[in-house]
């Protein structure tokens, strides 16, 4: 009886009220860490084109680069994505693999030439370029598997109920406890809620399944100029934006019949994101002689205005004492939160060697402090999740590196990138290293590229939080193979 009494009162809890619970520093690491993206060419020679120029995919890195254009072009590139992730949770492995194919770049550069005498300084020409470059692609399938020996969700979600939410049912959150007390794995008295099961002796097979999907694509208006074939000067307005989804499975399942009552349960998570933002970028190429060039630029913070929607739902199956076996069912409202983050300042600066015909070498370095990073509401402080950002994030390092030799009308490529790890020491490490290599032909009004890459990434993370659990360790290893078409006229 109790519990009906509640069930009709909680129809009458706002899901909205306990949407900022979705966002946290995750998501504001999410869409401000970058792994930039475009064609082919600059894909395999790791990113690194910051002082060289005369590619599309520089507009969203340096876009002095526009202004190197002595001709139009336009440029095509499709992908085709392989991720793997491999877990070990409590000492059990499992991976899975996901395709994904997308466009990785389109866009145009448009060149236009400035009428004067060529034997005096001046400028040269003056270039637009359109079109759009695809950074963070997201796709990916993880699968976990392990015994927990300890304890379970369950006992998370107790903790939560009792010590976060005065163990009253009309106080759950309705896209965890209340769902957990709605398929009775959590019941009630008149004073205080408690577990209907008792997983306190740990050995529920856990299994942990998850499906992401999406991507940043950064639109980008760009205009540059060349003076006196001398120094290249460019503008980018950015119009990235966000798509993302995803949806995990929490099962726990009595394998071993030694937990009184149950026999499984499931939680399952949507989340999908979506929005746009805009910054801006300004660059700068100097030639300082026929071999060596030096670029500089600087991005502004993106300010992103973002939608988050999300649901949830939990399946229990129960034997009662009496030996009554029930399956029972809890799906959450749909929860909708509007938010904003802003990203950090990013600057880059980027050193060129020009060998003639025969090749050429780029290295970028690029810093980025990501305590600086942003949420904000008109709805919600996000006091403590800020503190957090600026207590957990820190300055990231990246290195890219990346050369191409000339066989006319051959190029061999290749190309390295380091990202540092955002994360305070001993918070988390998501440091990643990128490998790529290809080649192309490149004729006066024609160039195909092909390019391979390769990137790993570890990371460990809690399911239910670090005092319950211990954390899944996940290598991401993703191979992506585009090709660039592009027409010069």
């Amino acid at each position: 009886m109790y519990k009906k009494i509640i069930i009709v009162a909680a129809i009458f809890i706002s899901v909205t009220s306990f949407s900022v619970y979705t966002q946290n520093i995750s998501d504001a690491l999410r869409y401000s860490y970058l792994t930039p993206g475009g064609t082919a060419r600059f894909m395999s020679m790791g990113g690194s084109f910051g002082a060289l120029g005369g590619d599309f995919s520089t507009l969203s890195i340096n876009p002095a680069g526009i202004g190197v254009y002595r001709s139009s072009e336009i440029t095509f590139t499709p992908s085709l994505y392989h991720n793997t992730v491999n877990s070990e949770y409590y000492g059990t492995t499992a991976d899975d693999f996901q395709y994904n194919f997308n466009m990785h770049n389109l866009g145009g550069v448009f060149n236009f030439s400035v009428p004067g005498d060529e034997d005096k300084p001046g400028w040269r020409s003056v270039n637009l370029g359109i079109g759009f470059n695809r950074h963070n692609n997201f796709n990916m399938r993880r699968v976990t598997e392990g015994v927990n020996p300890d304890n379970s969700m369950l006992t998370a979600w107790l903790d939560q109920a009792i010590n976060e939410e005065g163990a009253n049912p009309a106080n759950f959150d309705p896209f965890s406890t209340w769902l957990a007390w709605d398929t009775y794995l959590i019941d009630s008295t008149d004073t205080a809620p408690y577990l209907m099961v008792d997983p306190e002796s740990g050995g529920l097979q856990t299994r942990q399944e998850s499906n992401v999907s999406g991507s940043v694509r950064d639109f980008v208006l760009t205009m540059g100029a060349n003076y006196n074939d001398r120094l290249y000067l460019g503008g980018t307005f950015g119009f990235p934006s966000v798509s993302y989804s995803e949806t995990t499975t929490h099962y726990e399942t009595d394998v071993q019949d030694t937990i009184q009552f149950l026999n499984s349960f499931s939680y399952k998570h949507n989340l999908t994101t979506t929005g746009a933002g805009f910054n801006f970028k300004f660059g700068a190429i100097f030639r300082a002689t026929d071999m060596i060039r030096l670029g500089a630029a600087i991005h502004t913070p993106t300010f992103y205005e973002l939608n988050d929607r999300w649901n949830a739902e939990v399946n229990s199956d129960i034997t009662f004492i009496e030996g009554d076996r029930h399956k029972l069912n809890s799906k959450s409202k749909e929860g909708r939160f509007d938010y904003e983050i802003n990203t950090p300042l990013k600057a880059i600066g980027s050193l060129g060697l020009i060998f003639g015909t025969n090749g050429l070498i780029n290295i970028d370095y690029e810093y980025i402090d990501y305590s600086n990073t942003r949420l904000r509401s008109d709805n919600y402080s996000f006091t403590k999740e800020n503190i957090e950002i600026s207590d957990d994030l820190t300055a990231q390092h990246v290195i890219r590196a990346g050369g191409e030799i000339i066989f006319h009308p051959f190029v061999l490529r290749a190309g390295y990138a380091y990202y540092t790890n955002p994360y305070e020491s001993g918070i988390n490490n998501t440091e990643r290293s990128l490998f790529s290599a290809g080649f192309g032909i490149r004729e006066n009004n024609y160039s195909i590229d092909f390019a391979y890459m390769f990137k790993m990434q570890d990371e460990e993370y809690y399911p239910y939080g670090a005092s319950y659990t211990d954390p899944i360790s996940n290598e991401y290893n993703k191979n992506a193979f585009m090709v660039t078409l592009g027409l010069r006229f």
